[in-house]
């Protein structure tokens, strides 16, 4: 039977938008787009219950863009016009960066209206993804003095009681995964990234800042003993910044004593460009991002088993799962890849995870 509580097949949530619904967002009908999109989520649902992947998800298909989720909901954001570097460095799209407000104030709900319907058609594990507070706090600031590092502190941590609160509905709801996703991080861990941010960025005091605000989001959570919470690093593919690997130190800093249950990561064929998990504590599943989802070109199954198998030797199959290194749309208008593209991604992943866990998944 499934692992519900491993999830050792993953993917990062946002998913091709079928022809339909591209159709029906281009029409400007509220009640098309509304019925295209209820039909798109069931139908990614069951694709994601076909492929047997551990936990599903709703494709993401009522957002624009991943963040999107909370600036539809939380009052307050502001336009990012000024020098947002650790943003430029991170690759993150100038349409998806918001200046967080000092008071947000949420609105509602963020993701119910994403979750229930997934929750009504299949009986897998349902999991959502959701920016991170720290995430959202940095992302449309400039970084550049103490001031600024503050305001992401301070911002982070409003913006932290709003998610925990919605993790906690959610839990309530019946989903059984959340992922926190901050992209940012993987340039502050990184040997070439913290360089490249140093004339701008106090690259330590940002992640510090960002650290506090993302680990406030699952301190005191009231939710059943079997819910998973993970902290996502990744976001639309690898990242430059990671061919001479990451910092040892910053990399302890983010790991010493963190709360989540789950690290999601890039993990490209390059081992050098590797997350090193030696220093990753036995009892913290690492989702390797194997499966390259900025390209359509599929990986050979060869490949990934060369990459993985030392790794299992030597770690066990208990604190890892296999994954894309990704999420397949991070912006609606703009797919990496086709959808039969995007299935033969999805499907060599749980193919490879056959491989080490057999009929257990």
């Amino acid at each position: 039977m499934a692992d519900d509580f491993k999830y050792h097949i993953d993917h990062h949530g946002s998913l091709v938008r079928p022809p339909a619904l591209q159709a029906a967002r281009a029409s400007g009908d509220p009640d098309a787009l509304a019925a295209a999109q209820e039909q798109a989520v069931i139908d990614a649902a069951h694709l994601q219950r076909r492929l047997t992947l551990s936990a599903v998800g709703d494709g993401q298909f009522r957002r624009d863009f991943f963040e999107s989720v909370v600036y539809d909901h939380v009052g307050g954001f502001g336009p990012a016009d000024g020098p947002a570097p650790l943003a430029d460095i991170a690759a993150i799209a100038p349409v998806r960066r918001r200046v967080a407000p000092d008071e947000p104030q949420a609105g509602g709900r963020l993701a119910q209206a994403e979750v229930a319907p997934v929750l009504a058609t299949v009986d897998r594990p349902v999991f959502v993804a959701l920016p991170a507070p720290g995430y959202l706090a940095a992302l449309g600031s400039s970084l550049a003095d103490s001031s600024s590092v503050d305001a992401v502190r301070t911002r982070g941590e409003a913006l932290a009681a709003i998610l925990r609160q919605e993790i906690q509905a959610l839990a309530a709801d019946g989903v059984a995964y959340v992922a926190l996703g901050n992209p940012l991080y993987a340039p502050l861990l990184t040997v070439a990234g913290r360089e490249r941010l140093a004339a701008d960025v106090d690259t330590s005091a940002v992640l510090g800042a960002m650290i506090a605000a993302d680990r406030a989001a699952v301190s005191g959570l009231e939710v059943p003993e079997n819910f998973r919470v993970g902290l996502d690093l990744t976001d639309s593919g690898p990242l430059p910044t990671t061919e001479r690997g990451y910092d040892p130190v910053a990399l302890n800093q983010l790991l010493d004593g963190i709360p989540f249950h789950r690290l999601c990561v890039d993990f490209p064929l390059e081992a050098s460009a590797r997350l090193p998990l030696d220093l990753v504590k036995p009892g913290l599943l690492v989702s390797l991002g194997i499966v390259d989802v900025s390209t359509g070109e599929a990986e050979t199954i060869d490949a990934l088993l060369e990459v993985l198998d030392p790794i299992f030797a030597e770690r066990g199959d208990d604190d890892l799962a296999i994954a894309t290194n990704g999420g397949f749309a991070p912006l609606a208008d703009q797919p990496l890849m086709d959808a039969d593209q995007q299935r033969a991604k999805l499907r060599l992943i749980e193919t490879v995870a056959r491989y080490y866990w057999g009929n257990e998944i």
